[in-house]
């Protein structure tokens, strides 16, 4: 199923859910732009979730090589081999890419983003693409070099969006059940 599919679907689910609770039937998803806090309380939690994925790759990368073969005696110094460091950022990079890549594209929340109740995806409802999540994943931190001034540009900002949700053409929303 494409995404576009999985958005249309996604959308349907939602205006039924919204007739539904128009009749008193069924709980709705009533949906509102995310907070500053929560989303920085969904980056600890997802923070949390990446350092054991990195700890898993950095034990996979490790493995691969061999201690021996990824430490180099520099100036009396014991440092890691130039590849090896290279191997394993790279591979953490790519692993946090692809985990964030994932739960944005499928589900719209990640860990962290489940635990807050929060959901990215496009003003359409439907899910972002791996192109969106590219360009969140890497403006995202560019916003907290800045110090954060990419995600307090949301203050000034009428539809509370932040840099990453700007550039992708994303926003992210908290999710609450109405009766």
């Amino acid at each position: 199923m494409s995404l576009r599919a999985q958005g249309k679907l996604l959308l349907g689910i939602k205006m039924q859910y919204n007739a539904a609770a128009m009749n008193n039937i069924n709980p709705t998803i009533n949906t509102a732009h995310a907070s500053l806090w929560r989303r920085l309380a969904a980056i600890v939690y997802d923070s949390i979730v990446m350092l054991a994925i990195w700890i898993v790759v950095g034990f996979f990368v490790l493995s691969s090589f061999g201690i021996e073969q990824a430490q180099m005696v520099e100036n009396d110094r014991v440092v890691m081999d130039p590849y090896y460091r290279i191997t394993l950022f790279t591979s953490m990079l790519v692993s946090a890419y692809l985990f964030f890549a994932w739960f944005w594209t499928h589900s719209g929340q990640t860990l962290g983003m489940q635990a807050w109740k929060l959901r990215v995806q496009n003003t359409d409802a439907s899910a972002i693409s791996y192109k969106q999540s590219l360009i969140r994943f890497v403006v995202a931190p560019l916003s907290f070099i800045l110090l954060g001034a990419g995600y307090f540009y949301m203050f000034f900002n009428t539809e509370k969006l932040t840099l990453p949700d700007l550039l992708s053409h994303s926003v992210v929303l908290k999710e609450t059940w109405v009766k």
